[in-house]
């Protein structure tokens, strides 16, 4: 078995949607911001992949973009 490497101050740490695109919704907003700040305090630096935002009428239109 595998055990990773703890993450430490300064790692990046991949921020994923959900399969139907909802942390890109605006009225999702808050809940994503309080997430970020949270990670942000352990010293951690948030990013997006690359469909994270997009939206769940993207997904939807373009289900390929899910995972």
């Amino acid at each position: 078995m595998l055990i990773p490497e703890p993450l430490k101050k300064g790692d990046k740490v991949a921020i994923i949607s959900m399969s139907n695109g909802i942390v890109g919704e605006p009225y999702c907003s808050h809940t994503r911001e309080t997430g970020l700040a949270r990670l942000c305090r352990f010293g951690l630096e948030p990013v997006f992949t690359e469909n994270a935002l997009k939206g769940t009428e993207y997904i939807l239109a373009n289900p390929q973009a899910r995972g």
